[in-house]
């Protein structure tokens, strides 16, 4: 429940009643970390980012000038489960759930596997989605320490997917052999912009049309560690914030759903990384909200 005593999220969920049922675009917590393969901590993300983006210092209002003030659904966290296998298929469950009811879900995690059951459940969508993923690390090993399901095998599950027409990665600086090789099996559909090569604004993918359905993923660790210090592998020689904001709000596609993961609370410096999290989700929400209004 929310604490009427405070503003969490910047004042923009809702306590309406009648909002909660029927309001189409919600927010989430993911809070599973047991796929990391070196720290845990990002459990913690999802409270951490509702409580850091408070709206006693921030407002509702995106950068374009959409208000969002009691307008998002927060649904709470979901729980995980007692297994990796268990916890997967209530997320998958309960996010097609939420699909098939025509809302739009923005998800707060949980290290970067609590994205595969998400991206299953787009499949109730019935066309092909696009992903569109910010991190450091191409994720595209075929298994990690014996686990398919660990956070560094995420886009080789998402690429096995029939119903993912493309998967277009940015701000990637940690390829090697393995990697590379499984790059090459699904380079029809994967596209990879290296982070040195992401100078000024981050290039739109152009085989992505004009209302394409997409779903971004974001990685906080494809940002540099400068902008995004509290995350669990940071690697220098990333994207600013700045560049990841403007991306967001420059796109032309129809955005499905969002996700922001791999906060770690207990490596962050004052929230700072919370904060930026907070940031990108809610300018996501503010373009969803945009495009629907252009398109109505």
């Amino acid at each position: 429940m929310i604490d009427r005593a405070s503003l969490p999220f910047a004042g923009c969920f809702t306590l309406d009643p009648e909002r909660r049922r029927r309001g189409r675009l919600v927010f989430v917590g993911l809070p599973s970390d047991g796929q990391s393969s070196y720290r845990r901590g990002c459990a913690a993300g999802p409270e951490r980012v509702r409580r850091a983006y408070d709206g006693r210092s921030y407002h509702a209002t995106t950068e374009l000038g959409v208000n969002l003030a009691g307008q998002i659904v927060d649904l709470g966290d979901w729980a995980p489960q007692g297994t990796w296998a268990e916890t997967k298929e209530s997320y998958r469950h309960r996010a097609a759930a939420l699909f098939r009811a025509g809302r739009i879900p923005f998800f707060v995690g949980g290290d970067h596997a609590v994205t595969v059951p998400i991206v299953e459940a787009l499949a109730v969508l019935g066309q092909p989605v696009h992903l569109v993923q910010i991190d450091a690390h191409p994720d595209l090993y075929p298994q990690f320490d014996g686990d398919p399901y660990s956070h560094a095998c995420v886009a080789a599950r998402f690429l096995e997917m029939e119903h993912i027409a493309s998967v277009t990665q940015i701000g990637i600086r940690t390829l090697n052999h393995v990697q590379a090789e499984q790059a090459a099996r699904f380079a029809s559909r994967l596209e990879i912009q290296r982070a040195r090569d992401c100078h000024g604004s981050l290039r739109h993918p152009q085989h992505l049309q004009q209302e394409a359905l997409v779903y971004m993923t974001i990685d906080l660790d494809g940002f540099d560690p400068a902008f995004a210090p509290g995350v669990s592998h940071p690697v220098p020689g990333g994207l600013t914030s700045r560049q990841v904001l403007d991306f967001i709000q420059g796109a032309r596609w129809k955005l499905v759903g969002m996700d922001v993961v791999e906060l770690n609370p207990d490596l962050d410096v004052r929230d700072q990384t919370a904060i930026l999290a907070a940031r990108l989700l809610h300018e996501g929400m503010g373009y969803a909200v945009a495009h629907d209004d252009q398109r109505s």
